[in-house]
């Protein structure tokens, strides 16, 4: 009975904060209505900015001397990062992401949304750190970015693999097809609309039919694979775009495969809909 009472107390509160921003009564009342139901006004339901104001508001003095010092450590790491050695750049890249992704992993049951939000900052990190790195030691224009991409799409797809998660995945088979892509125009520079067509359009019917095949058994594969597919149907007029390859025939041939993708996934929208979701 206490935990029913608690939830309909919790319920008119958030009712009447409800009325309060949307002015259906002045102030003053909404004032008056939750003294009837709160002993203090501070613990009102409060949005995200206000839960934010009043933890800051509460944290003791070591809290704000530890956030302060962990700021200032992280400016000087960014400020001083390019004159680091290799190796403690490689170091930091590495201890930095396995903290996000350890922070992910303890809090994605209890709470998915943090939980997610540090595995997508470690994936990010590792992604800006190893550009940075790169770009820092060996400079654009070398073979490092290509093994940076073949490095990270095996560590995402294998760890997405692990976790069981579609994003990790989805991201390493992006930095497989970028990395395709760099070979493609370093070692096919002068090819045809024709050509540029038979190196991608293969590949998204493999993994479209990789997507089904692999959704059974494991299901963030599949839909992985899928958004893959999609992306790597649509490669040919990308890739076209960056290195110039007959540009005038971009627009036309990327509504021909809007027009064919359109009417191929609404005529099989029950399956993939069901090997996706």
């Amino acid at each position: 009975m206490a935990a029913n009472e608690e939830e309909k107390r919790n319920l008119i509160v958030k009712e009447i904060e409800s009325w309060r921003r949307g002015k259906l009564l002045p102030e003053q009342y909404c004032d008056f209505l939750l003294n009837l139901y709160l002993e203090d006004l501070d613990d009102r339901p409060r949005g995200i900015t206000g839960a934010v104001m009043k933890k800051i508001g509460q944290a003791s003095g070591k809290m704000w001397f530890l956030s302060f010092g962990i700021f200032a450590l992280i400016c000087f790491v960014v400020l001083h990062f390019s004159v680091f050695p290799l190796l403690l750049q490689i170091a930091i890249a590495l201890l930095a992401t396995a903290g996000f992704v350890y922070a992910g992993l303890r809090q994605r049951e209890s709470r998915p949304a943090r939980g997610y939000a540090c595995l997508g900052a470690a994936m990010a990190f590792l992604l800006g750190s190893g550009l940075a790195i790169v770009g820092l030691q060996w400079g654009w224009a070398s073979s490092g970015l290509q093994w940076l991409l073949g490095l990270l799409a095996v560590i995402w797809i294998g760890g997405g693999i692990r976790l069981r998660l579609a994003l990790p995945q989805w991201l390493g088979w992006m930095s497989a097809i970028a990395l395709y892509a760099l070979l493609l125009a370093e070692h096919a520079p002068a090819s045809s609309v024709f050509e540029v067509q038979i190196f991608w359009i293969p590949a998204a019917l493999l993994f479209c039919w990789l997507s089904w095949f692999l959704h059974v058994r494991l299901a963030s594969a599949g839909t992985a694979m899928f958004a893959a597919s999609l992306v790597l149907w649509f490669m040919p007029e990308i890739y076209s775009a960056l290195y110039g390859v007959r540009p005038e025939w971009i627009q036309i041939e990327i509504l021909i495969k809007i027009l064919i993708a359109g009417i191929g996934m609404f005529r099989l929208r029950k399956q993939w809909m069901e090997w996706v979701a």
